[in-house]
């Protein structure tokens, strides 16, 4: 078949204002969210998300051009949806050794920072006082206890407008977060306690079907099949013949698809947490036999979760594998967001890995597509119209995260 770059390119082309007239009906109806980042999978004869950040974290790997963009439009985003915020509190995860998590935190501080005052505070109880912390290359971040005070926060004398939470609540909302009158963004209930998975693939697949009889195309060249199943426990293998029944069932009808399409490969599913982060609880399997045969250190890494919070609920997703490199190592597309328009287009490689399992695990490098050229890329086409493709995809999937936030409740 067609490239589906080539496919994607003339389509966008051909219908960009009918693209853009729909994305801009689409947000004023569902506002969107602070930020987003969106995990890409290019195979070659398809392109879809394989997940949805509502609190990314990988700022640090922003070149200098992408952080310019980025505080531009956060400054766009806070004007049109918080004007009146002049005083920010960057809330972030209970990190204090990971100094590569803190400098993304402290380029998310800088990034806000152009017009407005902010401050990054710490939900640790240990935290009693003002705490400096040196990163990499002479820089720092400080580090504030949070306070409740009546419906605000204070941290040294400082009483925020607004939260942005870069904390994603798996083991649900701290206390001292409750009942605040203080606007916190992204909203607290997308966390990981209450969102899930399969719910926001659900919705993105409706939006890419919408989207696809635009432009005329099939709406699985954008988007992933998936099943869900609930209440199984991987230590005690409870549930989990049904879970292999779901993975056979998926990997039957995506080989009808891919015979449809004359593709030569065989189909797998990812087995994924339907509420987890980090790449954790991730396994790739190629047959239902796969699920029942998996072993005890698979088993346990399945079943939990950043914080020790277990799993019970898992998303069988169509496994995409990558085509895309940099500098010749297998890669992967990040897209990173503000208020739903693009400020990076960076990449995740992993030597270490193949095409078709997870790349975000340790060994993982980062590029920002600013920094290179041409000849050290592969994307299957030129990089300004790959981007291009890149970017009407990511923002299919902001916009599904701002249905889901105004769907979903606490």
């Amino acid at each position: 078949m067609q490239k589906i770059t080539e496919i994607l390119i003339q389509k966008i082309s051909a219908n960009f204002d009918i693209i853009e007239n729909w994305f801009d009906k689409n947000f004023k109806e569902h506002p969107p969210l602070f930020y987003n980042s969106v995990d890409l999978r290019h195979s070659g004869f398809k392109i879809a998300p394989v997940d949805t950040n509502c609190f990314p974290a990988g700022f640090n790997n922003l070149s200098k051009i992408s952080k310019e963009k980025a505080k531009l439009i956060a400054d766009e985003f806070l004007n049109q949806y918080f004007g009146s915020a002049k005083k920010i509190l960057i809330v972030p995860e209970n990190h204090t050794r990971n100094l590569r998590y803190l400098e993304n935190v402290r380029n998310l501080q800088e990034i806000l920072s152009a017009k407005r005052e902010v401050v990054i505070g710490s939900l640790l109880e240990e935290i009693k006082e003002i705490t400096k912390i040196d990163l990499e290359n002479g820089h720092f971040i400080e580090i504030h206890p949070l306070v409740k005070k009546e419906d605000s926060l204070t941290t040294a004398g400082f009483s925020p407008d607004i939260i942005v939470s870069n904390n994603d609540f798996t083991d649900g909302i701290p206390a001292i977060l409750e009942d605040l009158k203080l606007p916190i963004i992204p909203s607290q209930k997308l966390g990981w306690h209450n969102r899930t998975k399969s719910q926001h693939f659900t919705i993105y697949n409706k939006l890419a079907e919408e989207l696809a009889g635009l432009i005329d195309i099939d709406p699985w060249l954008i988007s992933s099949m998936h099943r869900s199943c609930a209440q199984v426990n991987f230590k005690e293998q409870i549930g989990t013949a049904e879970l292999a029944n779901y993975v056979e069932e998926l990997i039957l009808e995506l080989r009808k698809k891919y015979q449809e399409y004359g593709i030569e490969e065989e189909p797998y599913c990812y087995m994924k947490a339907d509420n987890g982060t980090y790449g954790m609880a991730v396994l790739p399997v190629f047959s239902g036999a796969d699920v029942l045969e998996i072993n005890k250190k698979e088993r346990n890494k399945m079943a939990t979760l950043k914080g020790s919070v277990q799993s019970t609920s898992i998303l069988i997703q169509e496994g995409i594998k990558t085509v895309d490199k940099i500098h010749d190592k297998i890669s992967e597309p990040m897209i990173y967001m503000i208020g739903g328009k693009v400020v990076g287009n960076l990449f995740r490689s992993n030597e270490n890995r193949d095409e078709k399992i997870s790349l975000n695990t340790m060994g993982a490098s980062f590029f920002d597509l600013e920094n290179l050229s041409d000849e050290q890329i592969k994307l299957g086409s030129e990089k300004n119209k790959v981007t291009a493709v890149y970017s009407v995809i990511a923002r299919l999937a902001a916009l599904a995260s701002s249905i889901e936030n105004s769907n979903i409740s606490l």
